[in-house]
């Protein structure tokens, strides 16, 4: 098997695994709104009060907080008043007054929609990158640069460029020997 076919196998190997991943997360789960449906329905729907006091309130607060919105662009469940959110915030309140743990119930999110629910990149595993990765890059870029282009220049000065005081002597040798 040659280069060219291995790399195409590859390619539509990922390309079906892009697919499947893409088909799983736009299945809506049971009871969960399609991702057009973001606003409340009635304008003068009341909007429910959740938890603020209180153990249940500060857990309830702190998983809502943890947990990305699917219809808006970088709010929070906690942050944001559309439907979906709506939803997942009962699911939340739920299984706080279920005496579940913040774990648990950040688990049963990243087990139904994956990791990109979560607002900030687990800390553990592979996604240890996510964090890992840009600081590496702060770190250790500028040293890089600065080498690369100080051996650069090291190498150009001295590739056929002769210093100023070689080509002075050469040419008052010339001279002295044109006036002879």
């Amino acid at each position: 098997m040659n280069h060219l076919q291995m790399n195409g196998r590859i390619l539509r190997a990922l390309a079906r695994a892009l697919l499947c991943m893409a088909a799983l997360l736009a299945a809506p789960g049971p009871g969960v709104l399609a991702a057009g449906e973001s606003g409340p329905s009635d304008s003068n729907e009341i909007k429910k009060i959740w938890p603020t006091e209180g153990a249940k309130g500060e857990l309830f607060h702190e998983v809502a907080g943890q947990l990305r919105c699917p219809t808006c662009t970088g709010l929070s469940v906690l942050d944001s008043d559309a439907r979906f959110s709506q939803q997942i915030k009962e699911i939340v309140l739920e299984q706080v007054e279920g005496g579940k743990s913040q774990g648990e119930i950040l688990k049963y999110f990243t087990e139904r929609y994956g990791v990109w629910i979560l607002r900030s990149p687990p800390t553990t595993g592979f996604n240890i990158l996510a964090w890992a990765l840009p600081i590496a890059i702060l770190l250790l870029g500028p040293p890089a640069v600065w080498f690369f282009v100080w051996r650069r220049r090291r190498v150009v000065s001295t590739m056929g460029v002769r210093p100023a005081s070689d080509i002075l002597r050469e040419m008052d040798t010339r001279l002295a020997e044109l006036r002879r």
